[in-house]
């Protein structure tokens, strides 16, 4: 199970795959957040095999 913590929520989701497609799943807009896997800034292609701690961080646009 991949832990996953978004907005201040954590919740554990069943998947493997890429984080994209993890984004996608959860209705995430991937061109709005950065993603941290076992502590570590990772790309949308990683590969998730289903035990890693996942943050999702939301990023500020504007001024």
């Amino acid at each position: 199970m991949l832990k996953v913590e978004f907005e201040g929520e954590v919740k554990e989701v069943s998947f493997s795959g890429s984080a994209a497609e993890l984004l996608k799943k959860l209705n995430i807009n991937r061109e709005e957040v950065v993603l941290k896997v076992n502590g570590k800034i990772a790309p949308e292609d990683v590969s998730l095999k289903g035990d890693e701690e996942i943050e999702i961080i939301r990023v500020v646009f504007g001024g």
